[in-house]
């Protein structure tokens, strides 16, 4: 199962490990995660709760540096954010103060792109999240899942290697989710961007990554690896839903149990 797309490795998580200093005794987050994230996958990471996901997560995004082991991004050492890895949160952090077209296009002018430029890719990413007509907005007057549209669309317009989501969706009611679900993975499949995505949904892992990670209890390890094809499938469908078969319950079935050990 599974489509490569290309096989150039974008991120490259190596022999790492993250160790918290309290003021009782360090607590080990996670160790010994080895990890390729390659160019236009979409990998989902389950792992029950406290299991270290998102510390993965900040270690990819450059927020912290890991105790043991390397994270590299296209052969270089992470040593700190960079507007080539976007971040979207599962509570969308937006500007209050500015307005949602702002929002979108303060990525691009922080970085000095010509204003025909900003303006112009605001547009784009605005209309890929189905939001061009709400761009005068303020934020506090859209719902939740408008919120998390404009909180991807941001993340988008720098047009990052790497998209990193940590729980995008878990806060959103079902039928939002079922939506955002879809509308991410058009955008993947049109833009042949790299997601990392963390979520606690299993349904949610399966139906939309190339390749679903499982981690333990903590210190967080990978238990499992599984290459996935069920998102193209959706693709192909007019419903944009995953066909569940035998194979689809045999692996939820097994990751339920790795989960659950």
């Amino acid at each position: 199962m599974g489509k490569d797309r290309n096989g150039e490795v974008i991120i490259d998580v190596q022999n790492v490990g993250l160790t918290y200093e309290t003021n009782t005794k360090p607590i080990k987050a996670i160790e010994d995660i080895n990890l390729q994230i390659k160019k236009g996958e979409f990998l989902c990471v389950l792992g029950p709760s406290g299991c270290g996901k998102s510390t993965l997560l900040k270690i990819i995004a450059g927020y912290i540096k890991p105790t043991t082991g390397l994270c590299l991004m296209q052969g270089e050492p992470i040593k700190g954010p960079d507007w080539n890895r976007g971040i979207v949160f599962q509570s969308p952090t937006l500007y209050p103060w500015m307005n949602v077209r702002k929002n979108v296009e303060y990525g691009p002018r922080m970085r000095g792109l010509p204003e025909k430029d900003i303006k112009s890719i605001g547009r784009h990413y605005l209309e890929q999240v189905g939001l061009i007509e709400y761009g005068d907005k303020a934020t506090f007057e859209l719902s939740g899942g408008m919120k998390q549209r404009v909180a991807l669309a941001r993340a988008l317009a720098n047009e990052p290697e790497v998209i990193l989501m940590d729980e995008p969706f878990g806060a959103l009611d079902a039928l939002t989710r079922v939506n955002m679900q879809t509308l991410i993975r058009s955008i993947w499949e049109e833009t042949k961007s790299t997601i990392f995505m963390i979520t606690h949904d299993i349904d949610e892992a399966l139906s939309l990554g190339t390749k679903v990670v499982v981690m333990s209890k903590t210190p967080g390890k990978i238990l499992k690896e599984f290459s996935l094809d069920f998102t193209y499938t959706a693709i192909g469908n007019k419903n944009g839903r995953v066909k569940v078969g035998e194979e689809y319950m045999k692996i939820k079935e097994e990751i339920v149990d790795k989960i659950s050990q």
